[in-house]
This record gives structure tokens, sequence and C-alpha cells, in this order.
């Protein structure tokens, strides 16, 4: 079985990702329909002068929320054509995380867009996605 890491932050460029993925599954492609998939959204830390004033389970349920609705287009396609995953909200440095995430889930490879919803969108390639190139041991394919 391959594991796969398929990150999304609800930008037009992760709702492709989805949908290369479900075409990878579908037509018996590269994962040939034998996959696990873990999708994940990971959400930067507040602004500690804002999650000081916030207890654990506020900022619990904020990052949980807001991970959620990042993630709602992508958890919407997958459910729609009947792929089995899990979803997993990472907290802190997106590229590191996801990074960190797919070496404890054991995962034989990452897709993510190669640009995000974030300040660089639209240079080259995103911060996020060269700095998980960078970090990765595992094969990466970005969808543009």
């Amino acid at each position: 079985m391959h594991k796969v890491l398929v990150a999304v932050d609800g930008s037009e460029h992760s709702e492709r990702v989805v949908r290369y993925l479900i075409g990878l599954i579908q037509d018996g492609g590269l994962l040939g329909g034998n996959v696990e998939v873990h999708l994940v959204n990971a959400q930067s830390f507040l602004p500690t002068r804002i999650a000081q004033t916030m207890s654990k389970d506020e900022l619990d349920r904020y990052y949980d929320g807001k991970s959620a609705e990042d993630a709602h287009k992508a958890i919407a396609l997958l459910k729609q054509q009947g792929i089995a995953f899990t979803f997993h909200t990472l907290h802190g440095d997106a590229a590191t995380r996801i990074v960190a995430c797919s070496k404890s889930l054991g995962c034989d490879s990452i897709i993510l867009g190669s640009h995000g919803s974030g300040f660089l969108e639209g240079i080259f390639l995103g911060s996020v996605a060269a700095k998980v190139i960078q970090l990765s041991s595992i094969p990466i394919t970005l969808v543009k």
C-alpha cells in the first residue's frame, strides 16, 4: 500500500492537487487505487499577543475550525469520489510540520501545490513547497 500525504490550504492550487490525486487513483495510474491518503492542513501559530489571551481549548477550537474551513473543498471532493482519507490538522511552520507528519505516518510520497494562499502566491515557487522539497527525503509531486 502506498501512503501519500496531501497538503491543502484552501487555495485554488490545493483544489487542483486533490483533483490530480483523484485522477491518479481513478485512472489506476501511479497509485493504482491501492493508496492510503492522509490529507493535511497546517495552521500558522497566532501572534503571541493574541494567543496569550486565549485558553488552550479556545486555541484548539480556533486552529481546528480554521483548518476544517481551509480543507472544506478538498474533503468534499474526496468524499464525493468515495476516496477514504484521514484528515490531520497541523500547527506551526507549514513546511516543517508537513515533512514531520509525513515521517511520523511513514508516508511514501507527498503531493502539494506549487503555490498556496500565502503571502508569496504567484512568485516562482511557493515558499512552503520550496522548503518541503529542501527538507523531505521522500518523493514529492508538485501540482501547478
